[in-house]
């Protein structure tokens, strides 16, 4: 089943290595045993369709093939054969609300006379009017209107229609026949995906199909169909995971996993990134856990009465490096905490050696996210083992000193501690269900029991005795718990 299938994933976005210094699918294809001998089984890429890079490759100009950056559809074909060939999964990313401004069907929309896609974006009826607040880009087309655009100016919206109706001279309703267009383009997407072996799809910005939809209803009503429609009954083992961060719309929907993302006011990102120019320190950095706290349980409640579950996130494309808020001790404790709570974690393709945000000038829409976005540090040989190019890299490599040849070899390494994680999680069943419960230990523990395991995280300044512990199965490191006393910022999981 879905659920089933998605209780497994711990999923890796990744980098590869080719010879023009940006990375291709044969480039992953190459490093799947490495992914899959840390204990990963799937893999989740982010687009890799064509596009001309205004927004990292989510502004798609086609849909339904892989741009020559990264290769050939018969390389992506290579690279789902050798994934299932270890037992692996593969989900990609779907970019549903918009398209490039250089999409052919985007184009045809644009032309002056109506035709069959005229209705797939949304198009207001006039190129001198600027209605508020709509973000409506004028005068770059025949076409006599503005178009609305998604997020960047050169993303068009698909017209899945408009919840409440502000100018009824141009805006449809999300029950208008013309807008199933848009329905159907999104499910040909899928199915044809599908159909080629992926194992299911990440959607991104789920929440933004139907415009003046505060309350998502319609939003998730369309979801609803297409779940119905593809997942439940054509593709009922494939996999949806949402960048929704709203498991109480997300999961009611048909969507199996909701990503919890580095939003200001969530557990994730007062876990690990939040600061004095957010929230205040962070939990691990020692800041107050009681906000923490209540959204964790909120989100847990709400996965679980939704039968679907959280995607807990070590980072993505989008967010500033979880190794660059916190030092060695509490980076183990994060990845302890987030590979024991209840939810489905996903690991950013570097995290797992601590590479860190890179100040650097944009690239490709990147802005400020460009710098989480550098190659993948492989060893200390040529251009880290990403690339054996002569030129410039497509980003400049890190300068930390970490890397996977040498974190393989160092069984203290980050590296090698989220891999005991990872064969934690497939030894004891219990930490992919439903059960969880909070223990109060004081203020500066953190601590909690998922059935019979127990995670104890010390993030106090002084020492705390734990008596009695029989069966210890992790440590945060060798010199965390000795002589019946758990060290400050030290975290450990029994039974």
């Amino acid at each position: 089943s879905d659920l089933v299938c998605a209780s497994k994933f711990k999923c890796f976005r990744h980098t590869s290595i080719f010879s023009d210094g940006v990375g291709d699918l044969n480039g992953i294809t190459s490093k799947l045993d490495y992914v899959s001998n840390l204990g990963f089984n799937a893999i989740w890429l982010n687009p890799f369709y064509k596009s001309p890079f205004m927004d990292g490759g989510y502004d798609v100009s086609d849909f339904f093939d892989v741009d020559p950056r990264f290769g050939t559809i018969d390389d992506f074909k290579k690279l789902l054969n050798k994934a299932h060939d270890l037992k692996m999964h593969v989900i990609v990313d779907l970019v549903a609300g918009h398209a490039s401004e250089k999409n052919k069907d985007f184009l045809e929309s644009a032309r002056a006379e109506r035709n069959k896609y005229s209705d797939l974006f949304i198009w207001n009826n006039s190129v001198w009017n600027y209605e508020q607040p709509y973000r409506l880009i004028s005068g770059r087309y025949d076409r006599n209107g503005c178009y609305m655009v998604n997020f960047f100016s050169t993303q068009p919206a698909f017209n899945f229609g408009f919840n409440k109706i502000t100018h009824p001279e141009w805006q449809m309703s999300y029950k208008d026949e013309r807008t199933k267009l848009a329905r159907e383009y999104i499910k040909r997407i899928i199915r044809y995906w599908l159909s080629l072996g992926v194992d299911g799809f990440r959607v991104d910005m789920a929440d933004s199909l139907v415009k003046n939809d505060d309350s998502k209803v319609a939003t998730m009503e369309i979801w609803k169909e297409i779940s119905d429609e593809i997942f439940k009954k054509e593709y009922p083992e494939a996999v949806l995971v949402s960048e929704w961060c709203n498991p109480d719309c997300a999961l009611k929907c048909g969507f199996d996993c909701d990503f919890v993302l580095d939003h200001w006011n969530n557990f994730s990102h007062l876990l690990s990134r939040s600061t004095t120019k957010t929230r205040g320190e962070s939990v691990l950095n020692g800041g107050n856990q009681n906000e923490f706290k209540i959204d964790l349980i909120k989100r847990i409640n709400s996965a679980k009465q939704n039968h679907g579950y959280l995607g807990i996130i070590s980072g993505n494309h989008d967010t500033p490096r979880v190794a660059s808020f916190l030092d060695d001790n509490k980076l183990r404790l994060f990845y302890m905490i987030i590979m024991t709570l209840p939810g489905v974690p996903f690991i950013y393709y570097g995290d797992e050696i601590g590479m860190k945000h890179r100040d650097l000038p944009s690239k490709d829409g990147g802005y400020q996210r460009t710098g989480d976005r550098t190659p993948m540090q492989w060893n200390n040989s040529k251009n880290r083992g990403f690339s054996d190019y002569d030129g410039e890299l497509y980003l400049p490599q890190g300068n930390e000193a970490c890397n996977v040849e040498e974190q393989l070899k160092d069984k203290t390494s980050i590296l090698n501690f989220i891999k005991n994680l990872i064969t934690f999680r497939k030894d004891y069943y219990q930490i992919t269900g439903d059960d969880f419960s909070l223990i109060d230990l004081g203020d500066k523990i953190f601590a909690y029991s998922r059935d019979d395991v127990k995670i104890v995280i010390n993030l106090s300044n002084n020492d705390i005795e734990l008596p009695d512990l029989h069966q210890i199965i992790i440590t945060s490191s060798d010199n965390a718990f000795k002589n019946d006393k758990l060290s400050s910022y030290s975290g450990l999981i029994y039974k």
